[in-house]
């Protein structure tokens, strides 16, 4: 390779030469200037623009933070906003319209011709039929309580278990994952119908659980009763009343177990269970048998357990149900107290 191009000590390039006569019209006439470096270059003035830019991004950058704050505050905020379905509800005897918000504290009515639904923060809705009255007692995240203190609502919740209670006037409802109908009457008595998941009833230590299908009264002074199947038997459930209230006579009670343990059918094992703390000792025994008639007694669930009312030994039986864990009311009970 010719060193021409380089630095012209070879053969000269024709290509090159070519390249040569084409640019000499372009040729620098002298050499370039040298270059003249100040001993000392000052700095360059600080103008308002420059801070009035500055400023300008500063001020952006804290509108977009405070944005993004009031969006993340808002999505943290749990919202209960009333739907109003039919007639006009009302909250302290105004009336409220679709839009409105449930505060604490606060009552939703309706009255012969109202109905309304409330948006239970993002975890389900309750819907609130004629002549109800529902408040809210705690919006915090996780931990939602509503009060019912006569109607009707009906409650659908997505939320994992436990999130979201209701109080009646003899026992509080604690959503186990489920959706569910709950009425008190005028007389106070409270009644929880399960379409799905299940339901714990709990008062002054007396528990109740309520799989999908099956329905539980309450009442004041005594609390949850015993859950049965709606579609059980009028004798059947005439019989769990009598147990459940315990103002009978010896003979009437034990007539009423005898009842029970008769007409019991295999799917009606989540019942027996209850009754295995709510009969007199002596008749624990016979309680038992009928049910490991139906479901085994897992290991370490023994008679001596059951007599003693021992709470490990019941709810591992109550898991061998298949109605769900005892695990859940246990964990998300805790806040009841």
């Amino acid at each position: 390779m010719s060193d021409y191009l380089w630095d012209r000590s070879g053969p000269p390039d024709p290509e090159v030469e070519q390249l040569e006569r084409t640019l000499r019209v372009l040729r620098q006439p002298m050499p370039p200037p040298a270059l003249q470096v100040p001993a000392h270059r000052p700095a360059p003035k600080r103008t308002f623009t420059f801070f009035a830019l500055l400023a300008a991004e500063a001020a952006m950058v804290a509108v977009l933070a405070g944005a993004a704050w009031s969006a993340r505050v808002t999505r943290l905020t749990p919202r209960f906003e009333i739907t109003r379905l039919e007639g006009t509800p009302t909250i302290e005897s105004r009336p409220v319209d679709t839009g409105h918000e449930l505060g604490v504290g606060r009552w939703l009515e309706t009255d012969a011709n109202a109905r309304a639904s409330v948006d239970v923060a993002d975890i389900g809705r309750v819907e609130i039929e004629p002549k109800s009255r529902l408040g809210l007692l705690t919006s915090k995240r996780g931990d939602y309580r509503m009060h019912l203190a006569r109607g009707t609502m009906r409650a659908v919740i997505w939320a994992p278990p436990g999130q979201f209670s209701v109080e009646t006037p003899s026992a509080t409802a604690v959503d186990l994952g489920c959706a569910y109908v709950l009425t008190v009457d005028d007389d106070d008595v409270g009644t929880v119908r399960v379409t799905s998941g299940w339901v714990g009833f709990e008062w002054k230590g007396r528990e109740s659980f309520i799989p999908a299908g099956a329905v539980c009264l309450t009442r004041p002074d005594v609390g949850p009763g015993t859950p049965h199947f709606e579609d059980s038997s009028p004798a059947f459930r005439a019989a769990l009343d009598v147990i459940d209230l315990g103002r009978g006579t010896r003979a009437e009670t034990i007539a009423a177990i005898d009842r029970v343990l008769a007409d019991a059918q295999p799917r009606d094992g989540f019942t027996l269970w209850h009754l295995l703390t709510r009969v007199d000792v002596d008749q624990r025994d016979r309680v038992f048998d009928r049910l490991a008639s139906f479901v085994p007694p897992p290991l370490g669930t023994t008679r001596e357990a059951v007599r003693a009312g021992q709470r490990e030994a019941l709810d591992n039986w109550w898991n061998a149900l298949g109605l769900g864990s005892a695990s859940w009311w246990r964990f998300w009970k805790q806040p009841l107290k």
